[in-house]
């Protein structure tokens, strides 16, 4: 099992996304890529974490918003939709 390197959520073969031709994309659920695209392409990684905050509250009721806001703040930022390589070339 993975995960969505958008979401995050936990993904099997049949929860994976698609690319372009139609084959499987075990890098992405299905909620986030279809057809070789995001389906939210604007969402914000913000926004991200604001919504699988929520996700994570509704499914654990004790759990206080500011520690599901700590686990995504921790952990969604370094998938590979939201990770950004820093470019050191322009130091050359």
């Amino acid at each position: 099992m993975g995960f969505c390197n958008s979401c995050g959520r936990p993904i099997v073969k049949k929860d994976y996304g698609t690319n372009e031709d139609g084959s499987p994309n075990p890098d992405y659920c299905i909620d986030c890529f279809q057809d070789g695209e995001f389906t939210e392409p604007d969402i914000t990684l913000n926004e991200m974490i604001i919504r699988k905050s929520k996700e994570i509250m509704a499914k654990n009721p004790r759990l206080a918003e500011t520690e599901a806001t700590g686990i995504t703040t921790m952990f969604l930022p370094g998938l590979k939709r939201w990770h950004v390589e820093e470019d050191y070339s322009k130091f050359d």
